[in-house]
């Protein structure tokens, strides 16, 4: 695995923090304007929807990854590929994960995300 596949898991790590996902300052320096996610409950966000609701996400979820791998798209570009547990009050639910990291600048951030619950 090269270094900055591994600069960039834990950056995707980073955004599961409840102190980053709670600071708009924070995000801003993981998430691209161009991001678009596609979340697992069908709805789709883009820059300016996470800078707006995930600041005032009041569930503090607790994440787990249970496996991840990286591909190497190209020089500036890496898609990550996880699965991930997450614990609320009422159950745990199972989603894959994808998110797009793009090297602009010399910065790494993210430009897209998707989660798909397991059946």
């Amino acid at each position: 695995m090269e270094n900055f596949e591994k600069i960039i898991i834990e950056m995707e790590f980073k955004l599961l923090d409840k102190n980053i996902r709670n600071n708009k300052n924070e995000l801003i320096k993981y998430i691209s304007k161009e991001f678009i996610e596609y979340g697992a409950s069908g709805r789709i966000y883009t820059y300016d929807d996470t800078l707006k609701y995930l600041p005032k996400e009041k569930n503090q979820l607790e994440y787990k990854i249970l496996k991840i791998d990286s591909k190497i798209l190209s020089e500036n570009i890496i898609l990550l590929l996880y699965i991930i547990e997450i614990n609320n009050e009422k159950e745990k639910i199972i989603t894959n994960r994808s998110s797009i990291w793009k090297k602009d600048n010399n910065n790494w951030k993210i430009i897209f995300h998707q989660g798909t619950k397991v059946i």
